[in-house]
């Protein structure tokens, strides 16, 4: 499965109403300038995990991605992304993963 691909939404002086989408179960995607953040809802009745995954090795070896809990009816913002994560297929690509997708949606919001 494809991951979901987000659009940056930009912050306005007279406000931003983001659109949330719900996240396939392969996880998202986001391009990245270093000014995007995450924000993610958990509307479920359970807490979920979200994984940033580090696109770069050091020596050859794998970094091992950074977790983190977001509550059952919680929500929690994500970033912005350094170039750590960025994947390294030279897109400015970040993937972050979810170990539950139900009830939650997502928003990329750019400044």
């Amino acid at each position: 499965m494809a991951r979901t691909a987000l659009t940056p939404q930009k912050f306005a002086t007279l406000g931003l109403a983001p659109t949330y989408v719900a996240p396939d179960v392969a996880g998202v995607s986001l391009r990245s300038s270093g000014k995007q953040v995450l924000h993610v809802k958990n509307a479920s009745g359970s807490s979920i995990t979200v994984t940033l995954k580090i696109g770069k090795t050091v020596e050859g070896q794998a970094v091992t991605a950074p977790t983190a809990t977001v509550a059952a009816g919680a929500e929690k913002f994500f970033g912005p992304f350094n170039d750590n994560y960025e994947q390294p297929d030279g897109t400015d690509t970040v993937f972050v993963d979810f170990s539950a997708v139900t009830s939650v949606t997502v928003a990329c919001l750019s400044l």
